[in-house]
C-alpha cells in the first residue's frame, strides 16, 4: 500500500482488501463493529465516497442496533455535501447521545463548513465537555473565532489547548499569528516568555518569542530567541533565516549574510534568501555579489520582482541609467502593486527628467495604496523640487484627507506653505504637526533650514517642547 495508507496499518489494509473481494463477489462476510468501523473510516477519509456508503450499508443491516453507523452515514451525507440530511440525522442522534463528542464534532465541522460561525462554536463547545482530546477542540473553537476575526476569543482558546497539551507545535506557531493579527505583540512577549519558563526546550517557542520581539523592533532581543531555538534543534532553518533578518535590521550586513547562506544548506535553494543576501551586499556597496544574488533569485523564480528591481538599484547607483530603467521597468511590469517598488522607481523617472511619466507612477502609487505612509511625501516632493508649490500643496492636501493622523504631512505642508509666502497658513499646520508629534519638529528645517531664521515658527516649537 502506498504511505497515506500507513495510519491504519496492515489490518486495515487487510479488512479493507476482505470487504472489497466481498462486494466484487457478491457474497456476505461478517465484519465486527470495530471492523466496519476501520473499513468506513478508511473511505471517509479519502473521500471515497460510494465505497464509504456501501460499507456504512452492510453495516447496518449487520449491526441494527448500533448508533456508530448512524454518526457515519451523517459524516458520509456531509462529505458529499447534503448538509440537510447530515444535521438532521444528528440532531437525532443527539436526543439520544448527548454525550457523544463525535456527534457535536462532526456538527462543528459542517456549520464551520457552511460558514456559520457562531453555530459551530456552540457545537464545538458542547463537544468539549465530553472529549479526551479537549486541546483538539479548543483548537478548532479558535479557528471559529479567527473567521470572525475575533482573535483575542482565538487567543483565549488556543491557550485552553495549549494548557492540555503544551507540545502541540501547530497551536503554538497560530498563536504566534492571533497576537499579531490582534496587535498585541507585547501581550504575545509575555506569553511566549512565561511558557517558556515552564517549557524551557520548546524550540517552536522561543521562534515566536523571536518573531513577537522582531515585530516590535527589539532585534538583539530577537536574536537571542532565534539562538536558544537553533541551540535545542541545530538544523532549524527558519530560526537561521529569521536570525538573519534581526542581523540586517541592526546593520550587520556581513553576519546576516553568513546566516542565510547557512540555510541555503539546511534546506533547498529558496529565492528570497538569495535576494535577502543580495540585499545585504547592496547596502555594503558591494554591487557586484549583490548582482550575483539577485541573479539567482531571478533563475529560480524568473517573476521576482523584488530580484529584478534590485539589479536596477544596483545599475541606477553606479551610474547604468538606461539599463536600470529596463530592470525597473521589468519589476512594475511583473508587480504593479508593490508600494515601494513604485516610489522607487517613481523617483528614477522623476530624477532622469522623465516627469510626466513619474507622475503617472505616483498616481498608480496612490489607487494601490493610498494610506502608505510615504506616498504622498514624495508625491509631491516632485513639484516641490521644480517649485511648483501650488500642486505640491494640492497632493499634500488630498494626503491628510487620507492619513489625519500622519504629523509628517503637516510638517512638509506648513513648509511648502511657507515657500507660497502663506505664512499664517504655514504656522497653523506647523502647530498642528506639533500638537501630533512635537519631537519630529525637526522634520521641517531638514527641508528648508532657511525656516529656521523665522522667529514665528522657533517661537511655536520652544512653546511645545515646555509642553511636552
Amino acid at each position: 500500500m502506498t504511505e497515506d495508507f500507513d495510519s491504519f496499518g496492515q489490518d486495515t489494509d487487510g479488512l479493507v482488501g476482505k470487504f472489497d473481494n466481498m462486494i466484487r463477489q457478491n457474497q456476505m462476510f461478517f465484519f465486527d463493529v470495530e471492523e466496519f468501523e476501520e473499513i468506513i473510516d478508511f473511505y471517509l477519509e479519502r473521500n471515497i465516497t460510494t465505497k464509504a456508503r456501501t460499507a456504512i450499508d452492510y453495516a447496518m443491516r449487520q449491526h441494527p442496533s448500533s448508533n456508530t453507523f448512524q454518526l457515519r452515514k451523517a459524516q458520509y451525507y456531509a462529505g458529499v455535501n447534503n448538509f440537510v440530511k447530515a444535521v438532521d440525522l444528528l440532531n437525532s442522534l443527539e436526543i439520544t447521545e448527548p454525550q457523544n463528542p463525535d456527534i457535536h464534532l462532526t456538527k462543528g465541522s459542517i456549520f464551520s463548513k457552511l460558514n456559520k460561525f457562531a453555530d459551530a462554536i456552540r457545537s464545538y463547545e458542547k463537544a468539549v465537555e465530553y472529549s479526551d482530546e479537549k486541546d483538539d477542540v479548543y483548537t478548532r473553537i479558535a479557528f471559529e473565532y479567527e473567521e470572525l476575526k475575533n482573535y483575542d476569543k482565538a487567543i483565549k482558546y488556543l491557550i485552553k489547548a495549549l494548557d492540555y497539551n503544551p507540545e502541540n507545535q501547530a497551536v503554538i506557531y497560530e498563536l504566534a499569528f492571533c497576537f499579531e493579527m490582534a496587535g498585541r505583540e507585547d501581550d504575545s512577549i509575555e506569553f511566549y516568555t512565561t511558557f517558556l519558563n515552564k517549557h524551557p526546550y520548546s524550540d517552536i517557542g522561543w521562534f515566536n518569542l523571536g518573531i513577537a520581539f522582531s515585530n516590535t523592533q527589539r532585534f538583539a532581543e530577537a536574536i537571542d530567541a532565534y539562538e536558544f531555538a537553533i541551540a535545542i534543534t541545530p538544523d532549524f532553518s527558519s530560526a537561521y533565516f529569521n536570525k538573519a533578518n534581526s542581523l540586517a535590521n541592526l546593520d550587520r550586513y556581513q553576519e546576516a549574510i553568513d546566516l542565510y547562506e547557512e540555510t541555503l544548506k539546511l534546506e533547498e535553494p529558496d529565492p528570497l534568501t538569495y535576494y535577502y543576501i543580495g540585499e545585504c551586499y547592496e547596502k555594503m556597496d558591494e554591487f557586484e555579489k549583490a548582482y550575483t544574488s539577485f541573479q539567482a533569485a531571478i533563475k529560480l523564480n524568473p517573476e521576482f520582482a523584488d530580484a529584478w528591481m534590485g539589479i536596477g538599484i544596483i545599475n541606477d547607483k553606479t551610474g547604468n541609467e538606461r539599463v536600470a530603467m529596463k530592470y525597473m521597468s521589468k519589476a512594475i511590469e511583473l508587480d504593479s502593486t508593490n508600494t515601494e517598488n513604485l516610489l522607487y522607481y517613481a523617483d528614477a523617472l522623476f530624477r532622469f527628467e522623465l516627469f510626466d511619466d513619474a507622475v503617472l507612477v505616483y498616481k498608480n502609487a496612490l489607487t494601490g495604496n493610498p494610506n502608505h505612509p510615504d506616498v504622498w511625501l514624495d508625491y509631491s516632493s516632485i513639484y516641490a523640487e521644480i517649485e511648483d508649490f501650488d500642486n505640491a500643496i494640492e497632493v499634500i492636501m488630498r494626503g491628510i484627507e487620507q492619513q489625519p493622523q500622519n504629523f509628517e504631512l503637516f510638517y512638509r505642508f506648513a513648509g511648502y506653505l511657507a515657500k507660497k509666502g502663506r505664512n499664517k497658513e504655514a504656522y497653523e499646520n506647523f502647530e498642528m504637526a506639533l500638537q501630533l508629534n512635537p519631537h519630529e519638529h525637526q522634520q521641517l528645517f531638514d527641508f528648508y533650514p532657511e525656516l529656521t531664521q523665522n522667529i514665528n515658527f522657533l517661537n511655536l516649537v520652544e512653546i511645545y517642547k515646555k509642553e511636552s
